[in-house]
């Protein structure tokens, strides 16, 4: 059963502190005690138009992403966004089983760049 907690979140925070760019604004949250969202509000270069969604305002990243497909062009973001990828899944596990319809993970993960109402913005 999937359990999200203040405890964990406050641990991937710290752990999300030592790579992060100061200049960059996230939020992180926990949602129905079952999963840890993560937003990216701003930072100084267009995270949208390098990830392919150029003219949009937000963006939902799957869980399931691979760094280098995300960012084909942008090495230093690719590796930064796999450290935030294993911050985010730190203490989580998956032995789902979707051929018997069974599912049993730690916790989900919601990595957003932006969000619907308040979009992503290019920090000065």
């Amino acid at each position: 059963m999937a359990i999200m907690t203040q405890e964990k979140k406050a641990t991937i925070a710290t752990e999300l502190k030592k790579f992060m760019p100061k200049d960059w604004k996230y939020s992180l949250s926990v949602r129905h005690h079952s999963e840890i969202v993560m937003i990216i509000r701003s930072a100084p270069i267009d995270l949208l138009e390098a990830s392919g969604h150029a003219g949009d305002k937000e963006c939902r990243v799957s869980r399931y992403f691979r760094p280098a497909e995300l960012f084909p062009k942008n090495p230093e973001l690719a590796e930064l966004f796999g450290k935030i990828k294993d911050a985010l899944n730190l203490g989580n596990y998956d032995k789902s089983d979707v051929m018997t319809d069974y599912f049993d993970v730690g916790h989900y993960v919601d990595l957003r760049i932006g969000k619907w109402d308040k979009p992503f913005q290019i920090a000065a």
